[in-house]
């Protein structure tokens, strides 16, 4: 009988005993295997989509940025720096600019594009600065002019400028067969970007002619600040009716106003107020010299006139 007991004993720990290693077994050969591969198939999952997202983002970007691809810089940095310092060199020349200094500033570069910062500095007149920015903005670079410092130098209408200009390259391209952009060389376009309002420079030359610096230049001649306003004519108390000339001196900040016979004073330059009618003023110098003013000209665009003529 005890025999018996011991051996239902023996059989009942054998059967708990292997009935919590097969669990163990189970538990550790297939339900912890197959949680772990659910977990990695989730992981497999989120990157294939985020790898999708991605994709699709970078196909967006590139479709929107092909019609650009044509004015990218080189895919080669040497070759990129090296020819737009040669075109600036040229550029600069030829719009009659001196003491030019060309540097060539810093790189960056991330998945889609690649940027280099040029700094030029030189010395003009306001007409060649005009003519440059016309330049640069019709060529069909894909650059842009980010900073640009303009100092009038004194006495003289010669300008500093100092412009911080950038570059891009784009480096993504969606057809891989896609010419663009080139490896070695700037591109080539026979048809300007539209980035000007008119086509062409005469509509910007007026703006580069006017001397809208000298005010701000010492030793320049007070003539060119001396404007001529008006010429109205005054009534006074007992009804006689008489002529004036309105100048605003624009160096000193005021105004004058002159009859037939005053003076007009304006640094070297002296003479009488000879004429005044409607739209010109006739100014008489000591020596029998005479000058035309135009209404809204200023006295050193003052035209000479034939002493016959008054």
């Amino acid at each position: 009988m005890n025999a018996w007991i011991k051996s239902l004993i023996l059989l009942i720990v054998i059967s708990v005993g292997f009935a919590f290693g097969g669990y163990l077994y189970y538990k550790n050969s297939y339900v912890k295997p197959r949680a772990a591969l659910a977990e990695e198939r989730v992981k497999i999952e989120t990157n294939i989509a985020n790898g999708k997202s991605a994709t699709e983002r970078m196909r967006s970007v590139s479709t929107q940025l092909s019609p650009l691809y044509t004015r990218s810089f080189p895919l080669i940095d040497e070759r990129a720096n090296l020819q737009y310092e040669m075109w600036l060199t040229q550029m600069t020349e030829f719009c009659n600019m001196t003491n030019v200094k060309i540097d060539k500033m810093n790189t960056s570069a991330n998945r889609m594009l690649a940027t280099r910062t040029f700094r030029v500095q030189a010395e003009c007149e306001l007409i060649d600065l005009t003519q440059f920015l016309y330049e640069f903005y019709w060529t069909s670079f894909l650059h842009r002019i980010t900073a640009l410092n303009i100092s009038p130098q004194d006495g003289t209408d010669m300008l500093l400028v100092t412009l911080r200009i950038q570059g891009l390259t784009i480096l993504y391209r969606e057809n891989p067969n896609q010419p663009y952009p080139l490896r070695d060389q700037l591109p080539i376009s026979t048809e300007a970007p539209l980035q000007l309002a008119s086509r062409p420079f005469a509509a910007y030359a007026p703006y580069g002619a006017r001397d809208i610096f000298r005010a701000v230049r010492s030793g320049i001649d007070p003539a060119a600040l001396t404007l001529l306003t008006g010429t109205p004519e005054i009534t006074d108390e007992n009804g006689v009716v008489s002529k004036s000339s309105l100048w605003f001196l624009e160096g000193e900040g005021r105004k004058i106003s002159l009859k037939v016979g005053d003076e007009l004073r304006v640094g070297p330059f002296t003479a009488t107020v000879e004429e005044i009618d409607g739209e010109l003023v006739v100014l008489k110098q000591s020596t029998g010299q005479l000058w035309a003013v135009m209404l809204g000209s200023h006295l050193d665009e003052a035209l000479p006139v034939p002493s016959n003529m008054f």
